[in-house]
C-alpha cells in the first residue's frame, strides 16, 4: 500500500491508526505500507513522531505532488494505491480508507497473491464490493 497524505488533512490523520493496525495485523500476508507525505519536512517529522507511525514515511513536498499526479487524477487526500507483489496496481482508494474497505481490498490481494483469483477478477470483486460498502455507508448516513 502506498498512502498519500498530509498533516493538515483531517481524514488523513483519522486513517493513520487504521494503517498502523493493518500493518501489524497483515504482516503475515506480506503487507507493507509506505506513507508519502505531501507536506513540509518539519510538519511531517513532528506529526509522525506524535502519531507513532510504525511504517516508512517519505516526505514528498513537490516531488510527492508530482508522484501523486502521475496517477492521472485530481489531488484529493488521502488516497491509497494498492499494488500486488508484481507491482501491478490493483486499485486506488480516494478518500479516507475505512476498515471494511481495507479488509475487502486486502483479502482480494491475498487471494490474488495465492493464485485463487486473477488480476481481472480481483479488480472486479473490489469494485463491486466497494460499491456495496459505499451504498451501505450512504444509507446509514441518511437514516434517522
Amino acid at each position: 500500500m502506498v498512502n498519500f497524505w498530509a498533516t493538515w488533512c483531517a481524514p488523513c490523520r483519522t486513517e493513520i491508526p487504521l494503517l498502523k493496525s493493518l500493518r501489524y495485523e497483515r504482516s503475515t500476508d506480506g503487507l507493507e505500507i509506505v506513507g508519502i507525505a505531501v507536506d513540509s519536512r518539519d510538519a511531517v517529522i513532528k506529526y509522525a513522531r506524535e502519531a507513532h507511525i510504525n511504517y516508512p514515511v517519505l516526505i514528498g513536498e513537490q516531488d510527492g505532488l508530482d508522484a501523486a499526479g502521475a496517477f492521472g487524477m485530481d489531488l484529493v487526500f488521502p488516497f491509497t494505491v494498492f499494488a500486488d507483489p508484481e507491482g501491478r496496481i490493483v486499485t486506488l482508494k480516494v478518500g479516507e480508507l475505512h476498515r471494511d474497505e481495507a479488509t475487502l481490498i486486502l483479502d482480494r490481494l491475498r487471494d490474488l497473491d495465492q493464485g485463487r483469483i486473477d488480476l481481472s477478477a480481483a479488480r472486479e470483486e473490489i469494485s463491486a464490493g466497494m460499491s456495496r460498502l459505499a451504498g451501505a455507508r450512504a444509507r446509514e448516513a441518511a437514516s434517522p
